[in-house]
């Protein structure tokens, strides 16, 4: 971190400044780069499409899994990220779908079918829970961690 050059007499920052993470330069706190020394203050803004598409292939859209269990058995469970059950439900399908043959295929394809469906739908919900929880841990820890570093103990409160 370099030190702001003797140039530049150094102040204290006003109410809409703050410090450049870099130099140490006030500059204003909606600047994305410092003037001073070009260092950018911020990541860059994630855009919505972005964070549509990563919520996309994140997996847990209940309706999403529905839907590609729908188009073929077993991809709401791939979506889901459930490589076992998704093949399962897909060999199923095959399987019944060749045993139409004999007519008890032709009952068991709707049945395998709805149950594809109802089963990627449930497990999508739970694996979005989960994703809710995981990311309530995270929040919950890293509140946790910046608060350790400013509950530091004086010597008075120690019991020696």
């Amino acid at each position: 971190m370099s030190a702001p050059s003797d140039d530049q007499p150094t102040r204290d920052r006003g109410p809409n400044e703050v410090f450049c993470r870099d130099c140490g330069a006030v500059i204003d706190e909606r600047a994305e780069i410092c003037p001073e020394c070009g260092v950018r203050q911020r990541d860059p803004p994630q855009s919505s499409v972005d964070s549509a598409v990563d919520d996309l292939f994140e997996g847990g859209n209940p309706f999403i899994a529905a839907l590609l269990s729908a188009l073929f058995p077993g991809l709401g469970q791939l979506y889901n990220r459930e490589l076992e059950r998704g093949l399962a439900f897909a060999v199923g399908m095959v399987v019944t779908t060749l045993s139409t043959v004999v007519f008890i295929g032709i009952v068991l394809i709707p049945a395998v079918w709805l149950y594809s469906i109802y089963d990627a739908y449930t497990r999508a919900e739970l694996r979005a829970e989960e994703l809710r929880c995981e990311e309530a841990d995270d929040e919950t820890e890293s509140a946790e961690n910046s608060g350790a570093a400013t509950n530091v103990e004086s010597p008075d409160d120690s019991t020696a």
